[in-house]
């Protein structure tokens, strides 16, 4: 069988925009293990890893967080009732505007997103051969996460305030 998975990246340091705020979609789709997703990404961090030619050394640990949960629950539902795989939803927001209606104040975030992967091992594992995802999971400049799925899309979202 083959299976086909696509992925993107950003890395986005950047100082505070303006408030706003958006509903939510209000539809939600089978929870991830947090558990799991956050101990892959943690083992990796402990360690240290090669990022594609960058090594990224060991760094502390992510804590999981709600809001950042939100903010990529809201963009894999929408990829998925939408039917796009994009960092950009159909309105133009980026993901640090998503964070932002999320409750999410950050200083810096991050984005990950894939597509076709059958859970959080895959997911992450997929992340970990692309080496902005891998340095988007290893940058000692995030402190939090969350991440959700919703049919076969993937959103990981990360950031520190």
């Amino acid at each position: 069988m083959i299976s086909i998975s696509f992925l993107l990246a950003v890395v986005i340091a950047c100082t505070k925009t303006g408030d706003s705020t958006a509903p939510s979609t209000g539809i939600s789709y089978p929870a991830i293990d947090k558990t799991v997703m956050l101990k892959l990404v943690n083992d990796v961090r402990k360690k240290g890893c090669n990022c594609g030619d960058k090594y990224f050394s060991p760094a502390p640990p992510l804590t999981w967080n709600d809001q950042l949960e939100k903010a990529a629950v809201d963009h894999s539902n929408d990829m998925f009732q939408n039917k796009y795989f994009s960092h950009k939803d159909k309105k133009g927001n980026s993901a640090g505007k998503r964070i932002k209606n999320a409750g999410y104040n950050w200083s810096f975030y991050g984005e990950n997103i894939a597509e076709g992967y059958s859970d959080e091992k895959a997911a992450v594992a997929g992340w970990l051969k692309s080496p902005g995802h891998c340095g988007n999971i290893m940058s000692k400049v995030f402190k939090e996460m969350g991440a959700a799925k919703a049919g076969s899309y993937w959103t990981q979202t990360f950031g520190s305030k």
